[in-house]
């Protein structure tokens, strides 16, 4: 199903990229112009202006979508500004390579691109550029999944807008920043960016920007549970939409409310007028979701009209290749199928929505793959931007120790009188420079290893580079703080710091001694593994016992809390799988895991209660025979519906937890 990062990123990446070009849109006056700017080229004396026209010709072929010609001639611009030493040409140059670039999906070149013209914008200190650029570089993170790099360039965007005093850029950035914190299940947080956009509504009075806050909003109630006030925002939003294509969206949404509420007729007629839109619009997605949805109330009484309904929606499905939404429709056809009693056709298509599934877990992993260089991590330490700063001092040093002996020899030629006294100079000096080197060898080894594994970090010296990793089997855990964004706005910076630095350096301590890796830390949420770098068949017990040792340690600290550290209860949630560890970054490295495995550990925390430690099926079945667990019962998860949770309470055969 869609949800709120799909619609908002669909019109959010609308408002950022077409209204700061200023294109025109309408298409029978598009000959006339380019033919127009092609004489002005030819007659045209100054450079400067050249480049202006040139970049305007490229973005009216791209309106054709005649995307070799518009790159031509956004590429003489940019070539053009660079002969000349035009920074503002070359800036907007390279800002709309990079929007074509993106138009033909070729996101690793946009972002090369787009954040070539965001240094160029900050060199001329151009506000305006700056506000649209950081704006844009935060869309390709978002479109990569890297959330944490997305939020840092918004919120740089607002900080400019506001500057500005610009509401309609204001607004796209507060919008922005909300539909983020909505993706990274931050629901105070997004809502909160929300409701600011509020102060400009009137200002703007713009129904497509009403739209997009009364959806963004609206979903964020419903993720959240507060099915009422959802629906009240959709209803709303439904009366201000101008698209069509948004109006079935709506309705669909609406009809979840309703189904939520059990409202069920209400529901599916939403439902079927969502249809009729998508239909005679012809919207395929649209179309598809509803069969989809109907098809999933159906299943529960009529199990007959839900295979109908399912069987309309793959058959627009296949025709439209709409692979995610086709794989939910055979889960459906074959639980369908099994409730008629017909064993065979459900054990077809059981087998047809394994095989799409495992089709689209592999596409989405190449993808990830392939944007892990959109994936840098904001809070390490940034000791290593030194790393190549020490290797120049080293060289420096040692240039400046051969001069000295060169000079030390010339000394002794002339100078026969002088030879012990300059050995013994060139002996203290040679000691002393070794001793620098080796001190500052060790310092940036040392820096390497803090940020890296021993043997990922020996690697990356040998070869300049580390080749990504998969592991068959290991645990990740994931802790948040309960209550943190609330405690965070009370507190002054520099408390709030102090009282997360005195939870997490312990927790560094705990996790070192029993030989788990650090993966990271962001914001409140503290990441580990065990297993990797090297595999160990007693990681999963090891990481367990860190679980109660951090509990133990929060639970210790609340009695004899010093004034300056605020007291916390934490969620704890582990899952145990397949991942890939690599590193990325080319500056700031960073070793990181992926994967669907660390994607269910942070479910298990966030269905976690305070104080206790949850556990995903897979897990509990390889430390049954150990721990005493608790089983939950089957929990929705997000992208991944129903599944089973255990509390560890312990083990079973009594001996104390750290």
């Amino acid at each position: 199903m869609r949800n709120t990062p799909g619609f908002l990123s669909n019109r959010i990446i609308w408002v950022l990229i077409f209204s700061t070009h200023l294109i025109s849109f309408f298409v029978g006056a598009q000959t006339a112009k380019i033919d127009s700017l092609r004489a002005e080229i030819k007659k045209e004396t100054s450079d400067s202006t050249r480049v202006n026209l040139l970049n305007e010709l490229g973005m009216e072929y791209l309106m054709e979508e005649a995307f070799d010609d518009a790159l031509k001639y956004c590429n003489q611009a940019l070539e053009t500004s660079e002969a000349i030493d035009f920074p503002k040409g070359k800036a907007y140059s390279l800002k709309n390579i990079g929007l074509i670039k993106y138009y033909q999906g070729e996101y690793s070149s946009v972002f090369d691109y787009w954040t070539r013209s965001l240094e160029e914008f900050e060199v001329i200190q151009d506000t305006l550029g700056i506000a649209n650029m950081s704006s844009n570089v935060g869309v390709i993170y978002y479109d990569q999944g890297s959330h944490a790099r997305a939020l840092d360039y918004y919120l740089q965007s607002l900080r400019y807008s506001e500057f500005l005093k610009d509401p309609v850029r204001i607004s796209t950035a507060l919008i922005n920043i909300g539909g983020v914190y909505a993706q990274m299940e931050e629901y105070e947080k997004a809502l909160d960016y929300y409701k600011q956009f509020e102060l400009y509504r009137s200002e703007i009075d713009d129904p497509e920007f009403e739209t997009t806050f009364l959806m963004g909003i609206g979903e964020v109630y419903s993720k959240d549970k507060d099915h009422e006030k959802a629906l009240l925002n959709f209803e709303e939003a439904l009366e201000t939409t101008e698209i069509a294509a948004d109006s079935a969206h709506i309705l669909t949404m609406i009809g979840k409310e309703e189904l939520a509420l059990g409202n069920r007729a209400k529901a599916i007629s939403y439902f079927d007028e969502a249809y009729e839109i998508a239909k005679e619009k012809n919207l395929a997605l649209d179309l598809v979701q509803t069969r989809l949805v109907l098809g999933e109330i159906y299943l529960q009484n009529d199990p007959k009209k839900a295979l109908e309904t399912f069987e309309e929606g793959a058959f627009i499905a296949k025709a439209m290749s709409i692979n995610e939404e086709l794989r939910d429709i055979y889960h459906g056809m074959s639980e369908a199928y099994l409730n008629l009693g017909d064993y065979k056709n459900a054990y077809v298509y059981q087998e047809e929505f394994l095989k799409l599934k495992d089709s689209i877990f592999n596409i989405e992993t190449d993808d990830k793959i392939r944007g892990l260089q959109f994936d840098f991590d904001l809070q390490k330490k940034e000791d290593e931007i030194g790393l190549l700063e020490k290797e120049a001092q080293i060289q420096e040093l040692q240039e400046k120790r051969q001069k000295t002996v060169t000079w030390a020899v010339s000394i002794l030629l002339f100078f026969i009188g002088l030879l012990a006294l300059g050995q013994y100079r060139r002996y203290k000096f040679t000691k002393e420079t070794n001793k620098i080197i080796a001190n500052e060898k060790e310092r940036s080894d040392n820096l390497l290893l803090n940020i890296l594994p021993e043997e990922t970090a020996q690697e990356l010296k040998d070869h300049g580079k580390v080749k990504a990793k998969r592991y068959e089997q290991v645990t990740v855990l994931f802790t948040d703080f309960v209550g943190f964004t609330s405690y965070s706005q009370d507190l002054e910076p520099e408390e709030l710091v102090a009282s997360v630095d005195h939870y997490f350096s312990k927790f560094d301590q705990i996790v070192e001694r029993h030989g788990l890796e650090k993966i990271k830390t962001i914001g409140d949420a503290y990441m580990c593994a065990g297993g990797i770098p090297e595999p160990d068949e007693d990681h999963i017990v090891k990481i367990i016992e860190v679980a109660f040792e951090f509990i133990g340690f929060l639970n210790d600290s609340k009695s004899g809390m010093k004034d300056s550290i605020t007291p916390f209860d934490v969620r704890i949630g582990l899952n145990t799988g397949p991942v890939v560890a690599g590193v990325v970054g080319t500056k700031k490295f960073a070793y990181d895991i992926w994967g669907d495995t660390v994607n269910v550990a942070s479910r298990m925390e966030s269905n976690s209660e305070p104080g206790r430690i949850n556990i995903s099926e897979y897990t509990y079945e390889l430390i049954k025979d150990k721990f005493d667990c608790e089983y939950r019962g089957e929990i929705k998860v997000k992208n991944h519906g129903t599944m089973k949770m255990y509390f560890v309470n312990g083990r079973i055969d009594g001996q104390k937890m750290p």
